[in-house]
Formats: structure tokens, C-alpha cells, sequence
């Protein structure tokens, strides 16, 4: 293994501390601190991430009310005719498709690449890793 990662895990999915090592064996991320938690109570969203480049930090956030499958689209904020859509079907797919999300802007960063808007690439490298590609219409 090239890397260690420290995972900060403070939801009941402990099983998802070495799922995500597994994802992401072969990139160095020595450095990395991956922080995964509930969002706050009354929070709207299903999930969010972030990447600290910098600080070589990523939060990972999940809402403990979330009903499945949740519904996902990919594709150009600019151009909503070419959304995919495709489905999470439990939690534990939530947290790796938003922690390899937040990967692929941390990649970018840590390979000189510019970090404009790439939300689509960083969605599309989630499910690419996840092997989602091939279910993707509704």
C-alpha cells in the first residue's frame, strides 16, 4: 500500500474505514485526514463534501433521515438536457461516492491541475470507481 490515510469516522458505518483505504490503495494520500460524520439535525440535503486542499483535509457528511435510493444527477450545470441520473442505495454508497467525489478534486490539487469547476469529472470519476457507469439511466 502506498498510502495511509487517517479516517475520522464518527457514524455507525465502521466497515466503510477500510472500504475507502481499499478505493484508493494505489494514490499516495499519506497526508490526507478524511473526516466522516451526520450532518446537523434539520439539514435539507442528502449529503455534502469538501475538500480543504491545502490543509489536505476532506469531510465527509451524511443525513442519518435520508430514504433510498437517492437520486443523483451528473452532468454541465449549464446544459441540464444532458444530465445523467443515477441511484445511491444505502448509505454506505453515499459515503464513498461523495469521498471518492472529494478524492478527485484533492487529486487534481495535489497533481498541479488547475481547480476550477469540475464537478461533472469529479462526479463521473466517483461513479467510474464505484463501477456505477454501466447502470445509468433510471
Amino acid at each position: 500500500m502506498l498510502s495511509e490515510m487517517k479516517i475520522l469516522n464518527k457514524t455507525e458505518f465502521r466497515e466503510m474505514d477500510e472500504i475507502l483505504r481499499s478505493y484508493v490503495e494505489n494514490y499516495n494520500l499519506e497526508n490526507l485526514i478524511v473526516k466522516i460524520s451526520y450532518m446537523r439535525k434539520g439539514a435539507k440535503s442528502p449529503y455534502s463534501g469538501i475538500c480543504y486542499y491545502k490543509k489536505n483535509k476532506i469531510r465527509v457528511s451524511i443525513n442519518k433521515n435520508n430514504k433510498y435510493p437517492i437520486k443523483i444527477k451528473v452532468g454541465s450545470p449549464f446544459n441540464t438536457a444532458s444530465w445523467e441520473y443515477y441511484y445511491l442505495n444505502s448509505p454506505e454508497e453515499v459515503i464513498l461516492f461523495v469521498f471518492l467525489h472529494e478524492i478527485s478534486h484533492y487529486l487534481d490539487y495535489i497533481n498541479g491541475l488547475a481547480m476550477g469547476c469540475k464537478e461533472t469529472k469529479a462526479d463521473k470519476f466517483a461513479l467510474w470507481m464505484m463501477n456505477k457507469l454501466r447502470e445509468k439511466e433510471i
